[in-house]
């Protein structure tokens, strides 16, 4: 017996079909990994210490947090600096996004930013710092409130051509887009935990000479 070729064209989509749709319903319930939360250690190109995990744990009462933006991560915050480094020499710069995160849990209202810019010798000068701000010893000079945390370093790395003999300033600057939870007097330590966490990860990256004058454990007791 013989079939008309459309007929046989039928039979043969109805008994693909099932093989067709498992293949595409494979693997649908795997998770996006682009998307959801994430926990502190995976904030900021993996920048943030312990330490400073728990400090961006405590200005925001959450434990799982996503990224609006990752920024243009460690390599690229170092690429955009020794660029504009290499166009203008040790002077200010435009700010490059480290990471934008935000709490993912109900309740939490965090919302922070940090970024980097070259820096020159008068803004990284110490004195004449707002009052509100808090002083501290770290670097070239470190600022740090309830909502923002500013800190200064040098870099002399051979990616930077030049900076032996004039050693790039680079400015941190981390700023609170919303009130940060917890205590308001336990603040500034941890924004300028996170923030020195994280510069010191770029001065890695960047090869700074001693690591910038940075350390992972700085003692964060204010200066007179």
């Amino acid at each position: 017996m013989t079939f008309p070729v459309r007929q046989v064209g039928a039979v043969l989509l109805a008994l693909l079909t099932p093989l067709v749709l498992a293949a595409c319903d494979d693997g649908k319930d795997e998770p996006d990994q682009s998307k959801g939360s994430a926990s502190s250690k995976q904030l900021c190109d993996g920048a943030l210490s312990a330490d400073s995990g728990q400090a961006i744990e405590a200005v925001s009462g959450a434990k799982e947090f996503s990224q609006v933006s990752s920024g243009d991560g460690l390599q690229g915050v170092a690429r955009s600096l020794v660029e504009d480094y290499s166009n203008q020499g040790a002077t200010t710069a435009k700010d490059h996004t480290l990471c934008h995160v935000y709490s993912s849990q109900s309740g939490s209202g965090l919302d922070l930013e940090i970024t980097y810019s070259l820096a020159d010798e008068k803004s990284a000068a110490v004195g004449g710092e707002d009052p509100e701000f808090a002083k501290y010893k770290i670097g070239r000079k470190a600022l740090a409130d309830t909502d923002k945390a500013v800190l200064y370093n040098e870099c002399a790395s051979k990616k930077l051509s030049g900076s032996a003999s004039a050693p790039a300033i680079i400015r941190g600057q981390l700023k609170h887009r919303t009130e940060p939870e917890g205590n308001p007097q336990k603040a500034p330590v941890n924004n300028l935990t996170i923030l020195n966490s994280a510069s010191l990860a770029l001065a890695k990256s960047l090869g700074c000479e001693k690591d910038g004058q940075l350390v992972d454990k700085p003692a964060l007791t204010p200066a007179s």
